[in-house]
């Protein structure tokens, strides 16, 4: 009876220190490795800042009476809530940006038809964007196409390759369409917009959680740093705080700075991670980023205005 007792409270205390170990090796991923390499970059993006934040007070919990690894656990607690709130929280305000300002808006609409037409139309409607993104739009149909084009009548609206839809506040001159199966797709459109030529790339990444996104995200940076397209968008299904967006953050402006409350777009407004991107060339300057969350997409709408 003592000795199952006996055995029974060592396989709770090593229990623990395997949670213990497994949460330090977390921590170590997440901050030292990051997705350098693969397969890591598969347990770094499963365990943003936030899970890592819920992990410590779950540890913090079953180590309770052991001071000397309690009082550690709250330490890290302390300084992962501070990061997470700075880097993951932005105050900016919608008085940032004057009535001189354009705005964008993209959606991963996750494949929802008609509902989200309605969605998309009443906000043309309110915001008046110069550019409409919209991946994994499958489900429009022809019929919802012509709803967006009779209701929005100022604006050139194309379906495109990939299960995407570009509207355009002027003229869509040309449009490419460039895929890597099971890696990534995006179309590349050149429009004349208040006489004007900009261009924009529309990107839907692979979502699969075992694919190493460095190849995909490198090539679409160097077709941006060959064409410098006015606007870069996407489902990147890579959080921001990647290695892989060095360059990116390097050589074009993000919408990340300048976003309203939490910057993560995904899942259902969870602040997890910041997966639909909006970025621009140098000479354009994001002023404010926009979020809302409809039940019919898991993806936040992004509305993002520049000067």
């Amino acid at each position: 009876m003592l000795f199952r007792k006996t055995l029974k409270r060592s396989y709770k205390i090593l229990n623990k220190k395997f949670l213990l170990i497994l949460y330090s090796i977390l921590i170590c991923i997440h901050f030292i490795l990051k997705d350098y390499i693969y397969p890591i970059n598969i347990i770094y993006y499963a365990s943003p800042v936030l899970f890592l934040v819920l992990g410590n007070v779950l540890l913090g919990i079953l180590f309770f009476r052991v001071k000397k690894i309690f009082y550690p656990l709250v330490g890290v607690f302390l300084c992962l809530s501070m990061y997470w709130f700075n880097g993951y929280y932005k105050k900016t305000s919608s008085s940032s940006f004057s009535n001189k300002s354009q705005s964008i808006l993209f959606w991963n609409i996750a494949r929802k038809g008609k509902s989200a037409i309605d969605i998309i139309i009443k906000k043309v409607q309110e915001q008046k964007p110069s550019f409409i993104a919209l991946v994994e739009a499958d489900e429009l149909t022809n019929e919802d196409i012509q709803l967006f084009k009779n209701t929005c009548i100022s604006y050139n609206i194309e379906k495109l390759q990939g299960g995407m839809v570009l509207a355009i506040r002027g003229k869509i001159e040309s449009i490419k369409y460039y895929k890597q199966y099971q890696s990534f797709k995006f179309n590349y459109a050149t429009v004349s917009l208040r006489n004007q030529k900009k261009s924009i790339l529309i990107a839907d990444v692979n979502a699969v959680p075992f694919t190493y996104r460095k190849s995909a995200l490198h090539t679409i940076h160097e077709f941006s740093i060959k064409n410098n397209p006015s606007f870069i968008v996407g489902d990147f299904n890579t959080p921001y705080e990647s290695v892989h967006f060095r360059d990116y953050k390097n050589n074009l402006n993000s919408f990340h700075s300048v976003s309203k409350g939490y910057t993560a777009t995904w899942p259902y407004g969870i602040p997890l991670l910041e997966i639909d991107q909006i970025w621009s060339a140098k000479k354009i300057k994001p002023v404010f980023l926009e979020k809302e969350y409809h039940p019919l997409s898991d993806h936040a709408l992004l509305i993002g205005r520049y000067e």
